[in-house]
């Protein structure tokens, strides 16, 4: 279970670092890239989580391959630090604490974007700069493709929902009709 509060002071410590380094951008691909191996490896999870492994053979392990990746120094010293002190089971939540709040040190706010089909590029730069404006940050939007929604879409930043679905429109038309 991800400990937020530990997750967010461990990800403050990097984010220190990092600032002082001019290296968050390095630090937090090299953390993405980290955690996606170990979501991806069934085995390489195994290793740093079971108690059967010492701390030296987890961190060998992930120093090769935090090496393959080519992370920074840094980051791998910061994985040690996980695995001495047993909090590698922390380095989702920590991940997303770290790029939580290097977003916000940035002014940038994350949103999603949900469609019935793929959106023209031009069609999701106007969504985006829409979002931009209501929510006075840049938005950085991902995107999803839901074959269910009749037409429209659902666009969610922070905790501001847009429906702009044909359903919901209909189901307003429906609604002001029984009056």
């Amino acid at each position: 279970m991800i400990d937020t509060t530990l997750a967010k002071r461990y990800a403050k410590a990097l984010i220190e670092i990092g600032q002082a380094n001019d290296a968050l951008d390095k630090y937090g691909s090299d953390l993405v890239a980290l955690t996606e191996i170990i979501s991806e490896s069934k085995d390489f999870k195994e290793v740093l989580l079971s108690p059967v492994f010492t701390k030296e053979d987890k961190k060998k392990i992930a120093g090769e391959i935090l090496n393959k990746i080519g992370a920074d120094v840094m980051v791998k010293n910061f994985v040690n630090v996980l695995v001495d002190r047993e909090r590698i089971d922390q380095l989702n939540g920590i991940e997303a604490a770290f790029r939580s709040s290097v977003d916000e040190i940035r002014g940038i706010t994350r949103g999603e974007v949900i469609s019935a089909q793929a959106l023209e590029e031009s069609d999701l730069t106007l969504v985006t700069e829409a979002l931009s404006k209501m929510s006075g940050k840049k938005v950085l939007v991902t995107t999803k493709i839901d074959p269910f929604l009749i037409g429209g879409l659902v666009a969610r930043v922070g905790d501001m929902v847009f429906d702009g679905t044909i359903r919901t429109q209909l189901n307003q038309l429906k609604e002001s009709l029984k009056g």
